[in-house]
């Protein structure tokens, strides 16, 4: 009896010591997950622009020989597939707040005209806005013209640094090596600035048909003001309308940047949208700035004096 009740004993022990042996087992998966989740904290961020889609700008009649240079901060409304359209629908997009409408079209036609190159930005200014200094709220706005832009809600650092990165000093700089060349070649250029307003903005209507901008070109700015009038009575023409480019605000845009900084000459236009919303429209409009335009460029005193700097940032 005794021996039976040992063997017995033994028999339900065993089982015991089995399944200590399979508990400790469970316990080794466990450290190598939390191996793999540290691993994934400290790999690298995912790029905004994919390989399949445009640079942030392009460059349209690179050898044009004028000594003029175009410029188009707001010609897209395109976003980066991975900022999801900013969480707005496409024809939300597409209005006034997305982009400058019909501005390509007359940068394009402008360029062409004079013979000329122009830089035209790919990606819209809700993304990243060319046209404004970094530090500026703007210049990822959270929203526009009482629109919530879902996607620049609370940008933290490392998402605001990577659209700079990636779009808006990309931009920049190719303008600037445009310039570069242009000076290199003794052709310090005329920066033409081409942007579009809306006609209607919080509640305000903007009657002027275009409008030209300046900080410290007044004298260039009026000459040119003066000849559209002279040439086409029945339009009016904002001087530093809708708003201005003096003060603060000032510092940082693509003039700052590109102009005053390195002694250019520079016109800034803003075409009304309802004007040329359309490629026709667009020509139509860019033609009689063109013809005002045009004996500024041809004259020698518009470039006499300037003290020039050789390279940009």
């Amino acid at each position: 009896m005794k021996t039976k009740t040992t063997k017995k004993s033994a028999k339900k022990t065993a089982p015991r010591k089995t399944a200590k042996k399979k508990t400790a087992k469970r316990k080794t998966p466990a450290k190598k997950s939390s191996s793999r989740r540290a691993v994934k904290k400290t790999s690298a961020p995912r790029k905004l622009l994919l390989a399949a889609e445009p640079l942030p700008f392009r460059i349209e009649n690179a050898s044009g020989a004028a000594q003029a240079l175009v410029l188009c901060d707001h010609a897209s409304f395109r976003v980066p597939r991975a900022l999801k359209d900013m969480g707005l629908k496409k024809n939300v997009l597409k209005r006034h707040i997305g982009w400058d409408i019909g501005a390509e079209d007359a940068a394009l036609h402008i360029a062409r005209a004079f013979g000329a190159p122009a830089v035209i930005a790919q990606y819209s200014r809700l993304v990243v806005d060319l046209n404004r200094g970094p530090h500026y709220r703007e210049c990822m706005p959270e929203t526009s013209d009482h629109v919530k832009i879902p996607a620049n809600a609370d940008l933290n650092k490392k998402d605001r640094e990577q659209r700079l990165a990636e779009i808006y000093r990309p931009y920049h700089k190719a303008a600037a090596r445009v310039i570069d060349r242009q000076i290199a070649a003794k052709r310090p250029p005329l920066i033409l600035s081409i942007h579009s307003m809306t006609p209607r903005m919080d509640g305000v209507s903007r009657p002027w048909h275009m409008s030209l901008l300046w900080n410290r070109e007044a004298k260039l700015a009026r000459c040119v003001a003066q000849a559209l009038r002279r040439a086409r009575p029945d339009i009016l023409v904002g001087e530093n309308e809708p708003y201005t480019l003096t003060g603060e605000r000032f510092v940082g845009s693509t003039i700052w940047r590109h102009t005053e900084e390195r002694g250019l000459p520079y016109l800034l236009v803003e075409f009304r949208q309802d004007l040329v919303d359309t490629r026709q429209k667009a020509a139509a409009w860019a033609e009689v700035f063109i013809k005002a335009v045009r004996p500024v460029l041809d004259d020698p005193e518009t470039f006499a004096g300037r003290k020039i700097k050789p390279k940009g940032k």
